[in-house]
């Protein structure tokens, strides 16, 4: 009985050449297509001037596309918990210890950090306060999402959830968003006290007055989404204004033009003045608007911009008050947004002097150094001593540096090939950690 080899069939099958190139031929034309016709529909997504006839078909394609990211995506999603982890850029670090020491810079620090990140045991965000010295959590609030979904009837992702930017309110509780969902304050034992159901987003900061300041929707308009938001302790809003009319009635319509994107603003900051100054008064803003590598000093109470720059930073996030006559921006200097391309390789932290109409870079060399690059995110602010820290969310990474070396970084590891990224957290002084932390329900303080 003659046995059958099906190997050795096709391997001695001749295929004609013609066919061969045939195959190779339409198989080419079949790739290329494909690139030509997810290169039209992301033209057409992104640039205000180009449109598509692809329509859903168009979308189907960016979905196919797409699917080995997707696919890798769904894979840490299921194995370590998603979007709030991330792959490890820095392999020496765990939490503050570097090649397995505790940093000394921590260890002489005498400041606090209230975290904003991801806990992987229990697969949703957390805030701690952290005591840098001694690395001792002080108190930790675990917010209760299921009540949430309650509250907003909608179906929430538990370890998609972010505690935003938490900020205390002088009696204890927090007050965080999810980025571009409802404000929320919670009470130092985790109770929710109330919520806004509008759109929030980005930071979180207070006025003179105890109120707090938001990044806001403002729906239906020809000067873009973008407002600011006043709220009290007690959860109502005092104050609202589209950012892009405030614009537009100063003087700078064109800033709402350039490039006809579909978000031409993006407010990411609101710093209130807290003082009187040459430069500013008392209840002033500072808006931070990274597409148009823009701040403006906005005074609420006559309507009016006070002042206006554009650049040297570029796509930036978070401007600060550094003094009476200086202010900080984290300029995330990013010119490629299609490849994360960075001016300089790396973000900077940019001092603007009002007195000298200068702006300088003190800590650049430092930050070439350690290579800060986060994207689309981070914050800095400058410490009485002249340090900075900064935290650098995308990649999941905190520092703290002075002009010429770094005093500590900071990770929080989920396993040896993967961090946790960071939600907008605040360094704290011991002042303001003594003014709250007697507020505080099932905390711990230690002299």
């Amino acid at each position: 009985m003659k046995s059958f080899n099906l190997e050795k069939i096709l391997m001695d099958r001749k295929i004609p050449v013609y066919v061969l190139l045939l195959t190779l031929f339409i198989g080419s034309s079949i790739t290329v297509s494909f690139g030509w016709a997810v290169r039209h529909v992301l033209i057409a997504k992104y640039d205000g001037n180009a449109s598509s006839r692809l329509d859903a078909f168009g979308d189907a394609l960016l979905t196919i596309a797409k699917f080995p990211s997707l696919l890798k995506e769904t894979n840490r999603e299921i194995i370590v918990g998603g979007r709030q982890v991330i792959e490890d850029r820095f392999p020496d670090l765990d939490g503050f210890k570097k090649s397995g020491r505790i940093q000394k810079g921590a260890l002489d620090d005498k400041g606090y950090l209230l975290l904003s990140t991801y806990d992987n045991d229990l697969r949703q965000s957390i805030v701690q306060l952290i005591r840098l010295s001694d690395q001792q959590i002080l108190y930790e609030l675990v917010p209760d999402i299921e009540t949430i979904e309650v509250l907003l009837n909608t179906e929430i992702i538990k370890s998609t959830f972010l505690i935003m930017h938490p900020f205390f309110l002088k009696d204890g509780g927090l007050v965080f968003h999810d980025s571009f969902n409802p404000l929320f304050k919670i009470d130092s034992s985790g109770s929710i006290e109330w919520y806004i159901d509008d759109i929030y987003h980005h930071s979180i900061e207070p006025d003179a007055e105890g109120n707090i300041w938001v990044c806001s929707y403002w729906d239906d308009s020809d000067f873009g989404s973008d407002a600011i938001s006043k709220i009290s302790p007690a959860g109502e809003v005092l104050y609202k204004k589209n950012v892009g009319i405030i614009l537009e009635e100063n003087g700078y319509r064109g800033l709402l033009a350039a490039g006809l994107q579909q978000d031409p603003i993006h407010l990411n900051d609101v710093q209130p003045a807290l003082t009187d100054s040459k430069f500013w008064k008392k209840g002033d803003l500072f808006l931070s608007m990274r597409n148009r590598s823009t701040i403006a000093l906005y005074r609420p109470s006559t309507d009016k911009i006070i002042w206006l720059k554009t650049g040297p930073w570029l796509n930036q996030h978070d401007v600060d008050i550094v003094n009476d006559h200086q202010i900080s921006v984290f300029g995330n200097d990013v010119i490629d947004q299609s490849n994360w391309k960075f001016i300089n390789g790396h973000n900077n932290v940019y001092i603007y002097d009002f007195i000298t109409d200068a702006v300088t870079t003190p800590y650049n060399e430092m930050m070439k150094s350690m290579e800060v690059r986060t994207e689309t995110q981070g914050l800095c602010k400058v410490l009485s001593n002249g340090d900075v820290f900064i935290e650098e969310s995308d990649e999941g990474r905190i520092l703290r540096l002075s002009p010429d070396m770094v005093k500590w970084e900071f990770v929080r590891r989920v396993d040896e090939n993967h961090l946790t990224r960071f939600n907008w957290s605040r360094y704290l002084t011991e002042e303001k950690v003594r003014s709250v932390f007697p507020k505080l329900q099932n905390s711990s303080y230690n002299q």
